[in-house]
């Protein structure tokens, strides 16, 4: 279910500053689509993790505004209902993980790729995914892992796709895991009642799994796609071809969050508090992702590559060039 927020946000005078500073050396705003004063209302469809956390302060500090935009930002459930409501226009641009994002297309889904939203880092310590298990289970290191009972928050996805990729590039046989879907909030007691013997969390739900004890033993992003884009804004090929001014303005205006948002970390985790509840006692230990602007083919084409060879994709894209807003 597709829960709509509308939020009002308010962060403090450092942040207002920083603002002040950015948009001076910001974006033309002669070009930006409402340029009569009349802003261009979008919605935008994501989750509630912390790679959202860009779009509320694009909000808070009026970057959507300097581009033209009113947007409303709304959390779902998953990805998988974020991109049906993108291609029926209740959102104009949503979030999805690239793997995602690739199994709608193959499936002739009219989806076009906007803008990054999130990368993983390259180092295993700040990663904003963890595989983890209880201290004491038997599992101590990556090897034990093999044949476990890993549960994901969706099957077919990005984490099997992250989690094989990362046993192949230890050398360890992925062959035998087995895989349970379950929600993030479940996934820490089912672990703890043994009904899985490890779970795979993105933050926020790394952060407060270390603090209860559970031990960090592979880094599904960091040795699996280290610094490649995970997951991208998206919009349909429709809303793109009638509305290419706002999806250039879109597209501008996350460039210029991504810059602030990588420019200060403080920001994004003050807004992940105030305006998405993330849990203030452990939010000065989230990890946070990387926030990069580069539309790399490359990344995409390794994606689709692993998810055929795990067999979540049937093949490979024809045109990779494609799949981007404007590049048709």
């Amino acid at each position: 279910m597709i829960t709509r927020t509308t939020r009002s946000l308010k962060l403090g005078a450092v942040a207002t500053a920083a603002a002040l500073a950015l948009a001076a050396c910001g974006g033309d705003d002669e070009d930006a689509p409402g340029e009569d004063g009349e802003l261009i209302e979008v919605s935008v469809g994501t989750l509630n993790g912390i790679l959202s956390a860009p779009l509320f302060l694009g909000v808070s500090e009026g970057i959507f505004e300097e581009y033209g935009l009113d947007v409303d930002i709304s959390f779902a459930d998953g990805g998988a209902a974020v991109i049906p409501a993108v291609l029926s226009d209740e959102y104009q641009f949503g979030y999805s993980n690239t793997v995602s994002q690739l199994a709608a297309i193959e499936e002739g889904l009219p989806l076009q790729l906007v803008h990054p939203a999130w990368a993983p880092h390259g180092e295993f310590e700040e990663d904003d995914h963890g595989l983890l298990v209880l201290p004491d289970s038997g599992f101590e290191e990556p090897e034990d892992l093999e044949g476990a009972n890993i549960a994901v928050n969706t099957l077919q996805n990005i984490g099997e796709v992250h989690i094989r990729r990362a046993f192949d590039n230890l050398g360890l046989n992925h062959s035998d895991l087995s895989w349970t879907q379950l929600p993030f909030p479940d996934m820490g007691e089912a672990l703890e009642r043994g009904d899985v013997d490890a779970i795979w969390v993105s933050e926020p739900f790394l952060a407060p799994g270390l603090a209860a004890g559970y031990e960090w033993l592979i880094a599904p992003g960091a040795q699996s796609f280290p610094e490649q884009v995970g997951g991208y804004w998206s919009t349909s090929e429709t809303y793109a071809g009638e509305n290419p001014e706002v999806v250039e303005a879109f597209q501008d205006a996350m460039t210029e969050i991504n810059d602030f948002a990588e420019a200060n970390p403080d920001l994004i985790r003050e807004v992940a508090v105030e305006e998405m509840g993330f849990d203030a006692e452990h939010i000065d230990n989230v990890n946070l992702p990387l926030f990069p602007n580069d539309n790399e083919v490359e990344t995409l084409q390794d994606y689709a590559e692993a998810a055929v060879e795990y067999g979540i994709l049937s093949e490979e894209p024809e045109d990779y060039e494609a799949l981007f807003a404007g590049n048709d």
